[in-house]
């Protein structure tokens, strides 16, 4: 099912086991969540997050890609891939995800830039 999440508090109530030290339970609701919403970006950063710190640096690495997959241009995803990569010990990878987490938040900051003008 391809279905885009509603409003919902099943993310932060992740991020609060995941904040307690409950990983297991963070993992398995945003799991549980997923399956229904699998285009919910926050979800999959989250579980991305839960599975570095579990060191499950695969299962992060295919969380954060998920996200980058719905966002590619998203900057928090980017600078978790280039974590995961670096905790995988993959220079390479990790050194071109931090290049293009550099230039995103350039642009980023371009666009507050002009903005504020």
């Amino acid at each position: 099912m391809s279905k885009e999440s509603p409003p919902s508090k099943i993310v932060d109530q992740a991020v609060l086991h995941f904040t307690l030290g409950e990983e297991q339970k963070a993992e398995e609701l945003l799991v549980k969540h997923l399956q229904e919403f699998d285009q919910d970006l926050d979800a999959w950063r989250a579980l991305s997050e839960v599975r570095l710190a579990q060191k499950n640096f695969p299962a992060a690495e295919q969380a954060c890609r998920k996200a980058l997959s719905i966002k590619e241009d998203d900057l928090t995803s980017v600078v978790s891939l280039a974590r995961i990569l670096v905790a995988q010990g993959d220079k390479d990878g990790a050194e071109e995800a931090s290049a293009k987490a550099r230039i995103l938040g350039w642009k980023d900051e371009l666009a507050q830039d002009g903005e504020n003008d």
